[in-house]
């Protein structure tokens, strides 16, 4: 089993449980791990229940593709890609492009970078990125 939870730091984990019955009683084993940003993606983007397609054009987004850009790559019309764009801001309520990338980066991963900033300070490990200087 495994799941991704939002920790009360802001920050993911992901959680890993296995049943253990080697020793004749039954046990659980648990691993917590922090989330890479590439785990996150795909929960955030159910959790605003995008569909497919959308998940695809706030991918382009995020990477800073323009509509032609995200048109060519997606093999539709620029008029699609708009279309898509404003169920996108509908269903995770921002107003722009700019927004939607302010919001997925302060929501989901800003919260992480700070947990790493302070952790670098206080000589500990760094979690699973984004980290100071490596973002």
């Amino acid at each position: 089993m495994v799941s991704r939870v939002l920790s009360r730091s802001g920050t993911w984990v992901v959680l890993h449980g296995a049943r253990l019955t080697s020793t004749g009683e039954d046990r659980v084993a648990v691993i917590v791990e922090p989330a890479h940003p590439s785990r996150i993606y795909p929960l955030l983007m159910s959790a605003y229940g995008l569909t497919e397609r959308e998940r695809d054009v706030t991918r382009f987004v995020l990477q800073g593709a323009s509509t032609s850009q995200i048109a060519t790559d997606m093999r539709v019309s620029a008029h699609t890609v708009q279309q898509h764009l404003k169920n996108i801001f509908d269903k995770t309520g921002v107003h722009s492009r700019r927004d939607l990338v302010a919001k997925v980066f302060f929501t989901h991963y800003e919260p992480r970078f700070r947990d790493n900033e302070k952790r670098v300070l206080v000589d500990k490990p760094v979690r699973g990125g984004p980290w100071p200087g490596h973002c």
